[in-house]
């Protein structure tokens, strides 16, 4: 697998109706990451554009994000905008895990997780989603069949 530093990588501008520019990032997987936003961010409703520009690695990408941050003022974003000196540690702390989270997201994506009534988003493996979703038709199975050990075992978790 390639180092996600060496991966062509977006800068992408998320828009309001209005044509305000609401938010810039970057990701090496546009779709992921509008998926994971959708999931947990607030003002995600608001977005009615995507633009998106590759560039053939992080570094530059990650140049051009604070560029365009620092330029353009986007309503949503804390990463680059920070003027002062001392906000430095900060930044690049959001920086770091920036990166953490776009790493972890190569191999996964946020999924809906159903745990006896309850739904969580999670990251997870693929696989780990699909074997899940067998369980959960188990668990739902055997709420049918004995809904007093459904029960006890919900009543546990």
């Amino acid at each position: 697998m390639t180092d996600i530093e060496d991966q062509p990588t977006a800068v992408y501008r998320l828009y309001a109706r209005d044509g305000r520019l609401l938010y810039v990032g970057m990701t090496n997987n546009p779709d992921a990451r509008f998926r994971f936003h959708a999931l947990t961010k607030q003002w995600w409703h608001l977005v009615n554009k995507q633009d998106i520009e590759w560039h053939p690695n992080r570094s530059t990408a990650r140049r051009n994000e604070a560029r365009a941050i620092k330029d353009e003022r986007p309503a949503h974003n804390a990463m680059h905008a920070a003027a002062d000196p001392h906000d430095t540690p900060l930044r690049d702390a959001r920086r770091l895990l920036s990166d953490l989270v776009d790493e972890v997201r190569v191999q996964h994506e946020p999924r809906w997780l159903t745990y006896f009534g309850q739904r969580f988003v999670a990251l997870v493996e693929p696989a780990f989603h699909d074997e899940a979703v067998k369980n959960e038709r188990i668990v739902n199975a055997l709420r049918e069949v004995a809904p007093e050990l459904y029960e006890r075992l919900a009543s546990d978790g």
